[in-house]
């Protein structure tokens, strides 16, 4: 009886402490190779500078990272079983992986796949679309280096999208001036940008207010110095508790403006990893945590598995196989966490890399998300031309049915669209 009463004046009483289980405790992968440790999401990394750095890091880009510590691989086995489907009636909205052309002259590039694309939907521009630059990387080399990225503004022809990312690792690869062309041409078709000049997008739908926040881990280019506020949050950096206050502030301040959905969109994670690092999955949690419904991953250029968060939800403790956090405003709601949806458009032809998912969310009338699907997508290579296709159009190319069924393995069944 004592105990009773107890459990029911602290719910939570029951937790285990939630730093002392998965994924704050993890066992450290053995015998990985050296390619496995190039991790170049901090601004300290220079193409070409280090040489046997650059060759590592082309390495991994060829081979990937496939492995993960097992308590990881444990947690999506059991979790990627949990996750709900839509819940029809819901409003929808739909989030590509990167759109990241670099040669060519693309021509309605996600024609395809545009009836895939459902409600709000939302991609992630991972190039500028500068008119006034070379789109040639060999013309862009000499004045603004290795990887400095431009494409046709034709990209964005035709682009079955409604909400349009800037903020990555390539946005400042042009400087100030190629940021302002870049926003000029995606205002000019008609779409909403988010992650420049540090503003929250709000906009409507199916009754219900959304906000869009977006933040990159750092840029391949600090100089010159753009003149935008490009929401950089350094999330790569393993050696120091990660000072999120600028994003959490940002979250209240939506909330407080009226939001009833908090979707930050974030440019983060370890290139061509086919897991999260649990510090990833640390830091969904502070965000989910800090007032985030849904939390969207862009930049690995590989899909990783998904989370569905428990949130204020004491009867669902956390720990290997479970999200669950608590928040400071005890409001009741589930979240989801994309960790990376891989490519939606590029020139990139490894089969883990041409392949990318669109991931659909369902938002609950009372707050947070309610379901998830997923559909994968291949940008499909004939001559000169690259175009997005359903990966479901080429099964009968052994090599592209193989990978639709690690796809399906990797994330789960149960909340596939098909």
């Amino acid at each position: 009886m004592i105990a009773a009463a107890l459990l029911a004046c602290e719910p939570y009483a029951a937790w285990p402490d939630p730093e002392a289980v998965f994924p704050y405790v993890v066992s450290e992968v053995q015998d990985l190779p050296p390619y496995a440790r190039v991790r170049v999401e901090t601004e300290t990394w220079t193409p070409l500078e280090d040489l046997e750095e650059t060759a590592l890091y082309l390495q991994k880009a060829a081979y990937l990272l496939p492995d993960a510590p097992l308590e990881t691989l444990l947690h999506f086995g059991e979790h990627r079983g949990r996750i709900p489907p839509l819940v029809p009636g819901d409003p929808v909205a739909t989030f590509t992986g990167d759109l990241m052309m670099l040669d060519g002259e693309p021509v309605a590039v996600a024609e395809a796949v545009a009836d895939h694309l459902r409600g709000l939907r939302v991609t992630n521009l991972e190039t500028p679309v500068a008119p006034s630059f070379p789109t040639s990387r060999d013309a862009l080399s000499p004045t603004w280096g290795l990887y400095a990225f431009n494409e046709s503004t034709s990209l964005l022809d035709d682009l079955p999208v409604d909400v349009v990312q800037l903020t990555n690792n390539h946005t400042n690869d042009l400087g100030p001036d190629g940021i302002r062309e870049t926003v000029d041409e995606v205002a000019a078709r008609g779409f909403l940008g988010v992650g420049v000049d540090g503003d929250t997008l709000h906009l409507q739908h199916g009754g219900q207010d959304f906000a869009f926040l977006a933040y990159t881990w750092g840029l391949n280019r600090y100089e010159p110095a753009p003149e935008a506020e490009l929401g950089i949050v350094p999330f790569g950096h393993l050696d120091a508790d990660l000072d999120l206050s600028r994003v959490e502030r940002d979250l209240r301040a939506a909330r407080a403006a009226g939001a009833t959905q908090l979707v930050v969109l974030v440019h983060w994670g370890y290139e061509y990893e086919l897991y999260p690092d649990p510090h990833f999955l640390i830091l969904g949690r502070r965000l989910v945590a800090a007032g985030a419904d849904l939390v969207v991953g862009t930049g690995p250029h590989v899909v990783q598995p998904a989370e569905w968060c428990h949130v204020n939800q004491p009867a669902i403790a956390p720990g290997l196989g479970t999200c669950s956090v608590r928040s400071a405003d005890g409001r009741r709601r589930d979240a989801a966490i994309l960790y990376s949806l891989g490519d939606f458009a590029t020139d990139l032809q490894l089969p883990e890399l041409a392949v990318g998912i669109l991931a659909t969310a369902s938002f609950s009338p009372a707050g947070g998300v309610s379901g998830l699907a997923w559909a994968p997508v291949l940008s499909d290579h004939d001559g000169a031309v690259t175009r997005t296709v359903p990966l479901s159009s080429r099964l009968d190319d052994e090599e592209w049915a193989a990978e639709a069924a690690r796809l399906r393995a990797h994330l789960g069944p149960g909340w596939a669209a098909d």
